[in-house]
């Protein structure tokens, strides 16, 4: 599966887009936590500073300034405990290690860091400050190291959890998306199968509990190519019997004339000749319909050998030869060395169609080229003439079943010639290009290869 087909279908970027909303939320969610945890902890400080330097207070107007100061004395050597600053009414420190802050009386937030407070071993201080009667101070703080580090985990454990979501939700989408595109390029390579004229192709489907909505699309989409084929089937069928019931009578009425123009009456040998030729142009229109249909429909016996195109144009080309110099034409051959894989009976026949669309869409006196050559390892077999040639607008249209450029339609032929040539071309994975030859019109089968594919 290419990357490029991988990254552009629609499930993987969903899967992306969930991925980034993921780790959106994730942040979000990280960062509300840490500032929740950082009010929660500091409101939480901030009552047992309170509460703290409350109890010292209680001692200090139960037994004096100097109790007071011993009893700080002794707080601060508790592992663990609070940090104290006790100065007398002259500003002198008494008892505790904590440096001197200048903070206002009540909560205070102090940013310090090694420079200012030498030794320290935190940067963030949060103190609670009291004046006492006598003009002491007592200043009670707590480093914020812990909530430094309990912020810091908690940032750190959200990353990881949104990091292996992300990850699980990445690896999961891709075993998703990759099953779901490769039932998907089924149905997309069945559609292709159908549009190159294979209408038997399916896509896959599954048997399964419950269907999903690829499940859902192959069924429905398989039911309408049974309904398509169906149809198909039914318009080939029409045309076919069509064509079966009214060859048998026009046949009898064929050999009727014949009886005719045995006729010792001039005139009606004359005019039975002129029906007979209509009745020949008929007959074959019919002819090539059924041909048509018997290729399309794959019912032909077709083999797929080795066909040397040099060898077989040859023939053709010896074959129609008396009849386009009768018409007053000359016909050029030019063959190189090309075989390709495939019907040799049906590509004469698209080689022969060719040679009698130019000769009868060319004036006398017109110059006909037939040419097989191997173009960039592509074998093609091309018939260039130098008559009026076909407008650019008409040449895909030329390739439909009974178009002709003619509107009036005064001269011979069915407008089946070409049509035969190009469901011969598709058989064998061959493309029919019309191009103008400046004067005139050059008609190319391309085929894919001098060892092209089996028969489609």
């Amino acid at each position: 599966m290419r990357a490029s087909r991988f990254l552009a279908s629609t499930g993987v970027r969903l899967a992306v887009v969930q991925v980034l909303l993921l780790i959106t939320v994730f942040a979000v969610a990280g960062s509300l936590t840490k500032v929740s945890v950082k009010l929660i902890y500091r409101h939480e400080l901030d009552r047992r500073l309170e509460g703290e330097a409350n109890g010292l207070i209680g001692l200090y107007d139960a037994r004096g300034l100097a109790y007071l100061a011993k009893a700080v004395a002794d707080a601060e050597r508790r592992p663990g405990g609070f940090e104290y600053r006790l100065t007398g009414p002259d500003g002198r420190p008494l008892s505790g290690d904590l440096p001197a802050t200048g903070a206002a009386p009540g909560i205070t937030y102090l940013d310090w860091d090694d420079v200012a407070v030498p030794g320290r071993p935190f940067e963030d201080l949060m103190v609670y400050t009291q004046r006492l009667p006598d003009g002491s101070t007592l200043t009670v703080g707590q480093n914020l190291s812990e909530e430094s580090k309990l912020r810091h985990t908690l940032g750190r454990t959200l990353f990881w959890c949104g990091a292996i979501g992300a990850a699980l939700g990445l690896a999961l989408s891709y075993l998703f998306a990759r099953g779901a595109l490769h039932r998907i390029e089924g149905v997309v390579s069945a559609a292709r199968a159908v549009s190159a004229g294979r209408m038997q192709v399916r896509a896959p489907t599954r048997t399964a509990l419950i269907a999903d909505d690829i499940d859902e699309l192959g069924a429905a989409f398989n039911a309408m190519l049974d309904e398509i084929a169906t149809l198909v089937s039914r318009v080939r069928w029409v045309s076919t019997d069509i064509a079966h019931d009214l060859r048998t009578p026009l046949t009898h009425v064929r050999q009727k004339l014949e009886r005719i123009r045995r006729s010792e009456d001039p005139a009606a040998r004359a005019a039975a000749g002129e029906i007979e030729r209509d009745m020949d142009e008929l007959l074959r229109t019919f002819d090539a319909m059924l041909r048509l249909a018997e290729i399309e429909s794959d019912a032909g016996a077709a083999s797929a050998e080795p066909v040397d195109l040099a060898e077989l144009t040859g023939r053709i080309a010896d074959a129609y030869r008396p009849d386009i110099e009768a018409g007053g034409r000359r016909l050029i051959v030019e063959v190189q060395s090309a075989k390709v894989i495939g019907d040799a009976d049906l590509i004469g026949q698209a080689v022969a169609n060719l040679l009698e669309n130019a000769m009868r869409h060319t004036p006398a006196g017109a110059q006909i080229r037939l040419n097989v050559e191997s173009v960039g390892g592509r074998a093609v077999v091309s018939v260039t003439d130098d008559g009026p040639g076909v407008p650019d607008d008409q040449r895909e249209a030329v390739l439909r079943r009974f178009h002709r450029l003619e509107a009036s339609r005064t001269t011979p032929g069915s407008g089946l010639g070409l049509p035969i040539v190009a469901a011969i071309a598709k058989r064998h994975g061959a493309r029919l290009l019309l191009t103008s030859a400046e004067p005139g019109l050059t008609a190319a089968l391309v085929f894919p290869g001098q060892t092209g594919p089996q028969l489609a």
